[in-house]
């Protein structure tokens, strides 16, 4: 499983609303990440915020959880260690935030510092 990139020749599907959660009814704008692809901060001018769009952030976490079963545990590293060397999506979280292409040694970094 690879990584499809963005190019001239890229379309894109039908947009879907991911809910109040996500898709807010006030004005959210400006998303930018933090040079190191831990945070994403972002304006908006939610109702009940403390001005005209306020400055949020939300942290970005890799998912280590890889089988999901609510732990990271040893399961985790035989999955992470049966896609050695692939580019499977899943275990590729390191170097935040969407990995470098290669199940490696920078993602059992990361699983391990879980």
């Amino acid at each position: 499983m690879g990584v499809e990139v963005a190019n001239a020749d890229f379309t894109f599907g039908e947009p879907v609303n991911l809910g109040p959660i996500v898709n807010g009814s006030d004005d959210e704008n400006g998303p930018v990440l933090s040079v190191d692809g831990s945070t994403l901060y972002f304006s908006s001018n939610l109702n009940g915020g403390f001005g005209l769009f306020d400055m949020w952030q939300a942290s970005i976490n890799p998912v280590v959880d890889f089988d999901g079963d609510g732990i990271v545990d040893i399961d985790d590293l035989i999955i992470l260690i049966e896609h050695w060397g692939s580019d499977e999506s899943l275990c590729d979280i390191g170097l935040m935030p969407w990995g470098d292409g290669i199940v490696d040694v920078a993602d059992l970094e990361v699983l391990i510092s879980y």
